[in-house]
Protein backbone atom coordinates (compact mmCIF):
# COMPACT_ATOMS: atom_id res chain seq x y z
CA UNK A 1 0.00 0.00 0.00
CA UNK A 2 1.42 3.63 -0.98
CA UNK A 3 1.94 5.75 2.12
CA UNK A 4 0.72 8.67 0.75
CA UNK A 5 -2.92 9.26 -1.74
CA UNK A 6 -1.73 12.19 -2.93
CA UNK A 7 0.99 14.47 -3.22
CA UNK A 8 0.36 18.39 -3.60
CA UNK A 9 2.40 21.59 -4.67
CA UNK A 10 1.58 24.28 -1.81
CA UNK A 11 2.09 27.24 -4.12
CA UNK A 12 3.72 29.37 -1.37
CA UNK A 13 7.25 28.83 -2.88
CA UNK A 14 5.87 31.04 -5.68
CA UNK A 15 5.13 33.89 -2.91
CA UNK A 16 5.07 37.03 -5.12
CA UNK A 17 3.81 35.43 -8.28
CA UNK A 18 0.08 35.70 -9.68
CA UNK A 19 -1.41 32.38 -8.84
CA UNK A 20 -2.07 31.70 -12.80
CA UNK A 21 1.79 31.57 -12.56
CA UNK A 22 2.31 29.50 -10.28
CA UNK A 23 -0.40 27.16 -11.45
CA UNK A 24 1.69 27.17 -14.56
CA UNK A 25 4.72 26.16 -12.61
CA UNK A 26 3.18 23.29 -11.18
CA UNK A 27 1.84 22.04 -14.38
CA UNK A 28 5.51 22.64 -16.11
CA UNK A 29 7.28 20.62 -13.19
CA UNK A 30 5.12 17.61 -13.73
CA UNK A 31 2.28 18.22 -10.93
CA UNK A 32 -1.47 17.10 -11.08
CA UNK A 33 -2.09 18.57 -7.52
CA UNK A 34 -1.78 22.11 -5.95
CA UNK A 35 -2.44 23.73 -2.47
CA UNK A 36 -2.85 26.92 -3.26
CA UNK A 37 -1.86 29.11 -0.53
CA UNK A 38 -4.61 31.96 0.72
CA UNK A 39 -2.37 32.37 4.22
CA UNK A 40 -2.99 35.37 6.07
CA UNK A 41 0.54 37.35 6.55
CA UNK A 42 2.46 35.03 4.49
CA UNK A 43 1.03 34.24 0.31
CA UNK A 44 -2.49 35.05 -0.31
CA UNK A 45 -2.33 33.76 -3.72
CA UNK A 46 -6.46 34.10 -3.09
CA UNK A 47 -7.45 37.29 -0.41
CA UNK A 48 -10.89 36.30 1.22
CA UNK A 49 -12.62 39.43 -0.59
CA UNK A 50 -12.00 38.01 -3.82
CA UNK A 51 -14.22 34.98 -3.09
CA UNK A 52 -17.54 34.81 -4.88
CA UNK A 53 -19.05 32.60 -6.39
CA UNK A 54 -18.30 33.80 -10.27
CA UNK A 55 -14.51 33.66 -8.78
CA UNK A 56 -14.75 29.89 -7.67
CA UNK A 57 -16.13 29.06 -11.11
CA UNK A 58 -13.71 30.77 -13.01
CA UNK A 59 -10.59 29.27 -10.66
CA UNK A 60 -12.34 25.56 -10.72
CA UNK A 61 -12.25 25.71 -14.80
CA UNK A 62 -8.53 27.60 -14.57
CA UNK A 63 -7.84 24.43 -12.79
CA UNK A 64 -9.15 21.85 -15.14
CA UNK A 65 -7.40 23.66 -18.50
CA UNK A 66 -4.05 23.52 -16.11
CA UNK A 67 -4.99 19.45 -15.22
CA UNK A 68 -4.70 19.91 -12.00
CA UNK A 69 -6.79 18.77 -9.29
CA UNK A 70 -6.77 20.51 -5.83
CA UNK A 71 -7.09 18.15 -3.05
CA UNK A 72 -6.57 20.45 0.08
CA UNK A 73 -6.63 24.51 0.42
CA UNK A 74 -4.12 26.28 2.71
CA UNK A 75 -6.94 28.42 4.19
CA UNK A 76 -5.12 29.81 7.10
CA UNK A 77 -6.02 32.61 9.60
CA UNK A 78 -6.23 32.93 13.04
CA UNK A 79 -9.34 30.82 14.42
CA UNK A 80 -9.75 33.21 17.65
CA UNK A 81 -10.50 36.16 16.24
CA UNK A 82 -13.82 37.26 14.48
CA UNK A 83 -11.99 38.52 11.60
CA UNK A 84 -10.04 35.51 11.27
CA UNK A 85 -13.07 33.06 11.80
CA UNK A 86 -15.04 35.42 8.97
CA UNK A 87 -12.34 35.03 6.29
CA UNK A 88 -12.60 31.34 7.03
CA UNK A 89 -15.90 30.49 6.13
CA UNK A 90 -15.72 32.30 3.06
CA UNK A 91 -12.72 30.42 2.45
CA UNK A 92 -14.43 26.75 3.20
CA UNK A 93 -17.11 28.08 0.39
CA UNK A 94 -14.23 28.37 -2.29
CA UNK A 95 -12.13 25.42 -1.14
CA UNK A 96 -15.76 23.05 -1.51
CA UNK A 97 -15.89 24.75 -4.83
CA UNK A 98 -13.17 23.83 -6.24
CA UNK A 99 -13.41 19.85 -5.44
CA UNK A 100 -11.25 20.32 -1.91
CA UNK A 101 -11.51 17.56 0.75
CA UNK A 102 -9.27 19.16 3.22
CA UNK A 103 -8.92 23.31 4.05
CA UNK A 104 -6.05 23.99 6.56
CA UNK A 105 -5.84 26.20 8.95
CA UNK A 106 -3.87 27.69 11.67
CA UNK A 107 -5.52 27.05 15.14
CA UNK A 108 -4.51 30.51 16.97
CA UNK A 109 -2.71 32.37 19.95
CA UNK A 110 -3.17 29.76 22.98
CA UNK A 111 -4.27 32.90 25.35
CA UNK A 112 -7.39 32.98 23.37
CA UNK A 113 -8.30 28.99 24.05
CA UNK A 114 -11.78 30.52 25.24
CA UNK A 115 -12.57 32.47 21.63
CA UNK A 116 -11.23 29.10 20.09
CA UNK A 117 -13.54 26.81 21.28
CA UNK A 118 -16.46 29.44 20.23
CA UNK A 119 -15.77 29.79 16.83
CA UNK A 120 -14.71 25.90 16.15
CA UNK A 121 -18.38 25.37 16.59
CA UNK A 122 -19.22 27.47 13.84
CA UNK A 123 -16.33 25.87 11.35
CA UNK A 124 -17.79 22.31 12.76
CA UNK A 125 -21.47 23.50 11.73
CA UNK A 126 -20.36 24.69 8.50
CA UNK A 127 -17.62 21.88 7.85
CA UNK A 128 -20.79 19.83 8.03
CA UNK A 129 -22.84 21.54 5.58
CA UNK A 130 -19.82 21.18 3.25
CA UNK A 131 -18.88 18.06 3.93
CA UNK A 132 -15.44 19.48 4.13
CA UNK A 133 -12.45 18.44 6.16
CA UNK A 134 -11.10 21.05 8.62
CA UNK A 135 -7.52 20.64 9.52
CA UNK A 136 -5.85 22.25 12.13
CA UNK A 137 -2.21 22.52 11.55
CA UNK A 138 0.89 22.13 14.45
CA UNK A 139 1.97 25.73 14.46
CA UNK A 140 3.11 26.54 17.77
CA UNK A 141 -0.01 27.80 19.29
CA UNK A 142 -2.85 26.21 20.32
CA UNK A 143 -1.83 23.27 18.05
CA UNK A 144 1.79 22.78 18.61
CA UNK A 145 3.53 19.06 18.88
CA UNK A 146 1.50 16.41 18.38
CA UNK A 147 2.10 15.21 21.94
CA UNK A 148 0.66 18.40 23.52
CA UNK A 149 -2.23 18.91 20.62
CA UNK A 150 -3.56 15.16 21.03
CA UNK A 151 -5.84 15.69 23.95
CA UNK A 152 -7.51 18.59 22.39
CA UNK A 153 -8.74 16.48 19.41
CA UNK A 154 -9.71 14.31 21.63
CA UNK A 155 -11.83 16.65 23.62
CA UNK A 156 -13.03 18.37 19.99
CA UNK A 157 -14.36 14.78 19.18
CA UNK A 158 -15.47 14.95 15.70
CA UNK A 159 -14.82 13.64 12.30
CA UNK A 160 -14.13 17.02 10.14
CA UNK A 161 -12.07 18.40 12.76
CA UNK A 162 -8.38 16.39 12.16
CA UNK A 163 -4.89 17.48 12.63
CA UNK A 164 -2.36 18.42 9.67
CA UNK A 165 0.69 18.02 10.94
CA UNK A 166 4.05 20.62 9.47
CA UNK A 167 6.66 18.59 10.37
CA UNK A 168 9.18 21.71 9.82
CA UNK A 169 6.72 23.91 11.73
CA UNK A 170 7.15 21.58 14.62
CA UNK A 171 10.65 21.35 14.61
CA UNK A 172 11.23 24.89 14.28
CA UNK A 173 8.53 25.77 17.40
CA UNK A 174 10.61 23.39 19.15
CA UNK A 175 14.33 24.73 18.28
CA UNK A 176 15.07 21.93 17.23
CA UNK A 177 14.79 19.95 20.28
CA UNK A 178 12.29 17.51 19.30
CA UNK A 179 12.45 14.15 17.45
CA UNK A 180 9.90 14.53 14.79
CA UNK A 181 9.11 10.68 13.73
CA UNK A 182 8.10 10.22 17.76
CA UNK A 183 6.32 12.89 18.25
CA UNK A 184 4.13 12.48 14.89
CA UNK A 185 2.83 8.67 16.64
CA UNK A 186 1.05 10.94 18.67
CA UNK A 187 -0.57 12.62 15.50
CA UNK A 188 -1.97 9.31 13.84
CA UNK A 189 -5.06 8.97 15.41
CA UNK A 190 -6.68 12.48 14.42
CA UNK A 191 -4.09 12.83 11.37
CA UNK A 192 -5.77 13.71 7.81
CA UNK A 193 -3.12 15.60 6.20
CA UNK A 194 0.82 16.14 6.55
CA UNK A 195 2.92 18.94 5.09
CA UNK A 196 6.12 17.73 4.16
CA UNK A 197 8.46 20.76 5.03
CA UNK A 198 12.55 20.59 5.49
CA UNK A 199 14.49 22.84 7.95
CA UNK A 200 17.78 23.38 9.24
CA UNK A 201 18.15 25.19 12.86
CA UNK A 202 21.73 25.99 14.54
CA UNK A 203 23.35 28.64 16.28
CA UNK A 204 20.03 29.87 16.72
CA UNK A 205 19.19 30.54 13.05
CA UNK A 206 16.73 28.72 11.17
CA UNK A 207 16.38 28.51 7.32
CA UNK A 208 13.82 25.92 5.06
CA UNK A 209 14.70 23.54 2.34
CA UNK A 210 13.98 21.40 -0.23
CA UNK A 211 12.76 18.52 0.96
CA UNK A 212 15.96 16.03 2.14
CA UNK A 213 18.62 19.04 2.55
CA UNK A 214 17.54 19.74 5.86
CA UNK A 215 17.42 18.43 9.45
CA UNK A 216 14.64 16.03 9.36
CA UNK A 217 15.31 12.41 8.84
CA UNK A 218 12.73 11.59 6.90
CA UNK A 219 13.15 7.92 6.35
CA UNK A 220 12.04 7.42 9.63
CA UNK A 221 9.48 9.91 9.66
CA UNK A 222 7.86 7.99 6.91
CA UNK A 223 8.03 4.77 8.85
CA UNK A 224 5.95 6.41 11.62
CA UNK A 225 3.81 7.85 9.55
CA UNK A 226 3.59 4.03 7.68
CA UNK A 227 1.79 2.92 11.28
CA UNK A 228 -0.89 4.80 10.57
CA UNK A 229 -2.13 1.56 8.29
CA UNK A 230 -3.97 3.32 5.85
CA UNK A 231 -2.84 5.62 2.90
CA UNK A 232 -2.80 9.16 3.63
CA UNK A 233 -2.32 12.56 1.67
CA UNK A 234 0.66 15.32 1.98
CA UNK A 235 1.14 18.56 0.51
CA UNK A 236 4.78 19.38 -0.47
CA UNK A 237 5.76 22.69 1.26
CA UNK A 238 8.85 24.13 0.27
CA UNK A 239 8.93 28.07 1.40
CA UNK A 240 13.18 27.90 0.68
CA UNK A 241 12.85 32.06 1.13
CA UNK A 242 11.80 31.90 4.61
CA UNK A 243 14.67 32.18 7.25
CA UNK A 244 15.71 34.49 10.52
CA UNK A 245 15.91 33.59 14.04
CA UNK A 246 14.18 30.92 16.66
CA UNK A 247 12.43 33.59 17.79
CA UNK A 248 11.40 35.10 14.38
CA UNK A 249 11.34 34.03 10.33
CA UNK A 250 10.84 36.49 7.76
CA UNK A 251 9.71 35.54 3.86
CA UNK A 252 11.55 38.77 2.93
CA UNK A 253 13.49 37.35 0.71
CA UNK A 254 10.37 36.65 -1.52
CA UNK A 255 10.27 36.34 -4.54
CA UNK A 256 12.76 33.76 -5.55
CA UNK A 257 13.35 33.33 -9.53
CA UNK A 258 11.79 31.03 -11.15
CA UNK A 259 14.67 28.47 -11.29
CA UNK A 260 15.23 28.51 -7.99
CA UNK A 261 11.67 26.89 -7.38
CA UNK A 262 11.80 24.42 -10.06
CA UNK A 263 15.54 23.75 -8.58
CA UNK A 264 13.68 23.19 -5.21
CA UNK A 265 10.77 21.39 -6.58
CA UNK A 266 12.97 18.75 -8.55
CA UNK A 267 15.05 18.65 -5.74
CA UNK A 268 12.17 17.54 -3.62
CA UNK A 269 10.56 15.32 -5.44
CA UNK A 270 13.57 13.50 -6.36
CA UNK A 271 14.29 13.07 -2.63
CA UNK A 272 10.90 11.56 -2.18
CA UNK A 273 11.36 9.38 -4.81
CA UNK A 274 14.89 7.82 -3.62
CA UNK A 275 13.23 7.51 -0.45
CA UNK A 276 10.38 5.01 -1.92
CA UNK A 277 7.18 7.27 -0.71
CA UNK A 278 6.64 8.54 -4.59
Amino acid sequence: MPLFSTVSFVTNIAKGYALSDALRIATECGLSHVEIASIAGMCEHIRPDEITPDFIGSLAAELRRNGLTAYAFAGHVDLTLDEGLAAFLIKMDLAAGIGCEVINTNAGAAERMGAFRQNIKKVIDKAERLGLTVCLESHGDIVGAAKDAAPLFKEIGHPLICFNYDTGNTYYYAKGKISIEDDILYALEYLAYVHIKDISVGNGRAQYRPIGRGDLNFPKIFAALGQIGRAINCGLEIPVFVAGTLESLSSAAAPIGEDEIRGAISSSLEYMKSVGVI
